[in-house]
């Protein structure tokens, strides 16, 4: 199962996402990759974590971070 986070900054033609990847095993992966929407520059990291409390507190960070840089939500994409 996988849940998908996309942030857009319209402004400055950039993107964030953060997608939750959660595997039989256990394990918690957060894959996060960022960008300008115009171009081939970006990055990505991933994040192991233990328990999905841990994810849901990543997740408010964010989304408070990335508010306070001008992106928006642009949605929550459940998979």
């Amino acid at each position: 199962m996988s849940n998908i986070y996309q942030w857009l900054n319209r402004e400055k033609s950039r993107y964030y996402t953060i997608a939750i990847e959660k595997y039989a095993t256990g394990n918690i992966i957060l894959n996060h990759r960022w960008g300008g929407c115009n171009s081939n520059r970006g990055g990505k990291k991933n994040i192991l974590v233990q328990t999905e409390e841990e994810v849901q507190k990543f997740i408010s960070k964010m989304m408070k971070r990335r508010k306070s840089r001008g992106y928006e939500l642009i949605t929550p994409l459940m998979s």
